[in-house]
């Protein structure tokens, strides 16, 4: 009993990357995949007017951009998703062992590993994977801080405020996951600590400036469809 518990861990990842690899070249490819890969295929510049004529921030456009460099095959595009969504399983296990312990962290890790939606996007040519990624890396940060503040080291508040912006990036909804700590806090009257998230949530906001003047360009474009 006590190896499985030592090799649960590496087992869950090996499970969920087998499950995550099944079908991956003979997945069909659907509307939104095509256009991931031929908008991915432009230079740098294009990919950002591409997308302000869209719905969704770059950033996965510029991941995939790179990635293509290497190979275009349909199961390695894909491939991409699948390392971050293994990424995501990494900092949810993480995040629940931070809060509730190894094991349930461990049972949360297999949920995660097993559950179809999970691995639909997984395979996904789309920024599902990436936003749920840098969410999770987020809400774990926030966590650490929120457990040990105000004796936390500085370096959450960086890992805190560098993925809260990938994820502004990577979809133009992540915003919301932002408000819920700013939610929680006041509901928690942790004053100090608000302030303190109120200042990251500006250096964030700083730093989405430059997409934020996308926007609405984008919401009209939502709205006419």
């Amino acid at each position: 009993m006590k190896i499985l518990k030592r090799f649960a861990l590496p087992l869950t990842a090996a499970l969920a990357v087998m499950l995550r690899c099944i079908f991956l070249n003979s997945r069909g490819i659907q509307y939104d995949d095509a256009f991931s890969i031929f908008l991915s295929q432009q230079t740098l510049a294009q990919i950002i007017t591409g997308t302000a004529a869209d719905t969704m921030p770059p950033l996965y456009y510029f991941l995939l951009h790179f990635w293509m460099a290497v190979g275009n095959n349909l199961w390695y595009l894909r491939l991409l998703s699948v390392f971050l969504s293994l990424g995501g399983i990494v900092f949810l296990y993480l995040l629940v062992k931070v809060l509730w312990g190894k094991e349930a962290a461990l049972a949360a890790a297999f949920l995660a590993a097993i559950s179809p939606l999970q691995i639909y996007h997984a395979q996904d040519i789309r920024m599902y994977a990436l936003l749920q990624f840098f969410q999770l890396i987020f809400t774990w940060a926030f966590i650490k801080i929120w457990l040990s503040f105000p004796d936390h080291a500085p370096k959450y508040w960086i890992i805190l405020i560098v993925s809260g912006t990938l994820a502004l990036y990577s979809h133009n909804l992540a915003g919301f996951i932002l408000l819920a700590p700013f939610v929680f806090l006041i509901m928690q009257r942790s004053w100090r600590l608000l302030k303190y998230y109120c200042g990251a949530g500006l250096v964030m906001a700083v730093l989405f400036i430059p997409w934020a003047l996308m926007l609405p360009g984008q919401f009209m474009k939502v709205q006419r469809a």
